[in-house]
Formats: structure tokens, sequence, C-alpha cells
């Protein structure tokens, strides 16, 4: 699969996890700051992209990445 696609679906993933609409969240969306540290919308997002991938991501660990992008990459390594 290719990074835009993941980007894409990460992207959508984000978007109903955080409620905020598609065209607010791009690749250098800061997910602390932009998004908020949420824990039950961390828990959607990383269940989300554990159920598409097949990645694991602990929820702790979503924080950890400063961008949308930055957790993108990760998940294309794991990939």
């Amino acid at each position: 699969m290719e990074r835009n696609e993941v980007l894409a679906n990460i992207i959508e993933y984000a978007s109903r996890a955080y409620e905020k609409p598609v065209d607010e969240i791009n690749e250098n969306t800061k997910i602390s700051e932009e998004l908020g540290v949420r824990s039950m919308q961390r828990v959607a997002l990383s269940a989300s992209i554990e159920n598409e991938y097949d990645v694991m991501i602990p929820v702790a660990r979503i924080g950890q990445f400063e961008t949308i992008g930055d957790l993108v990459d990760h998940v294309m390594d794991e990939m």
C-alpha cells in the first residue's frame, strides 16, 4: 500500500475519532496541539489503525507522534 493511501485513511480515522472535518486535517496537523489529548479519541484512532493495518499502536504512543505524518510514517514502517 502506498503512503498517500495510508495518509488518506488515517486522516479519515482521525476525523471520525476527533469529530473534525476531513478538510481540517492534513499531514502536518499536530496531534496533541490541534486535535486534542482526550484518551477516548486516541483509543478510537488507535483501534481504527490497528484494525485496518494490523499494526499495534498503544494509546499512550499516539501522543508521542507530533503530526499525522509522523503517525503515518510509523504505520508504514510497521507494515
